[in-house]
């Protein structure tokens, strides 16, 4: 005769643990796909930063919503807490998104003046982000031989030179382009003074204040912001793509940039 097995402290039978539904197990998967991804920026560049945690939290909290029912007590209110609170987030992404895509397909104005945004340097080298938009921006400027260019980056932490002076070198010495038509704005530390100090430098320059800004897709909405309160009185965008392994971790910061920008204007 089969007998049942039976828990040892309280003589009961055993009971099989549900086997988890589908749709469970792939969601499972999906976020913890999501998590991996979320990570790449640390286990590849060392970069962390809120476009690596929000991201990392939100795999977590996915994870921990698909594994079980949440039916009872204070389970179920924290899971609807948390599932309203990423709905808010996917719909405040998807809207953020379609201005940063919206203003990288601006198209330039004729007679434009092209504004490359600086970005991270080793030593005397761009780094493949801002190589991409130095790469861009000559290849616009072969194409466009009666425009002119400023480049648009001051001193990091931690490096020798400024961005400008090797935005400059780069596109002198690698790209072949004329340094009479390059100008170097290197006293800004971010986007916002990226354009006012280019804008300024354009207008003594007597060059056109119409501008095509060269950075990469996710950054083209608050360039062209930026540029606008500046003076510009046109704005097109360059855009350049973002490798695969980082565009998680910068398209999270660039949405919690906009939401800045949006909440105290700057």
């Amino acid at each position: 005769m089969h007998m049942k097995k039976r828990n040892k402290r309280t003589a009961r039978p055993l009971r099989k643990s549900p086997k988890r539904p589908l749709w469970r197990r792939l969601g499972i998967a999906a976020c913890g796909a999501f998590g991996f991804w979320s990570l790449l920026p640390v286990l590849a560049n060392g970069i962390f930063g809120v476009g690596v945690a929000l991201p990392l939290a939100a795999a977590v909290v996915g994870i921990w919503l698909f594994a079980s029912p949440h039916k009872k007590g204070w389970r179920r209110v924290v899971a609807t807490v948390c599932v309203c609170g990423l709905c808010v987030c996917v719909v405040l992404g998807a809207v953020l998104s379609g201005f940063m895509l919206s203003a990288a397909a601006a198209e330039p104005a004729e007679n434009s003046t092209v504004v490359v945004l600086g970005s991270k340097i080793y030593g005397d080298r761009p780094s493949r982000m801002l190589g991409d938009r130095l790469r861009l921006a000559a290849a616009y400027l072969k194409a466009n031989p009666h425009l002119n260019c400023v480049v648009a980056g001051g001193l990091g932490k931690g490096e020798t030179y400024t961005e400008a002076y090797v935005m400059q070198k780069y596109l002198v010495e690698t790209c072949g382009i004329d340094p009479a038509r390059i100008a170097c704005e290197d006293a800004s530390t971010d986007t916002r003074e990226n354009l006012l100090y280019s804008l300024k430098i354009i207008e003594q320059r007597g060059w056109s204040k119409s501008v095509v800004t060269t950075t990469q897709i996710f950054h083209q909405y608050r360039a062209r912001r930026w540029a606008q309160m500046a003076g510009a009185q046109e704005v097109g965008a360059l855009a350049c793509h973002t490798p695969f392994h980082l565009l998680l971790n910068y398209w999270v910061r660039e949405c919690a940039a906009i939401c800045r920008l949006w909440l105290i204007g700057r």
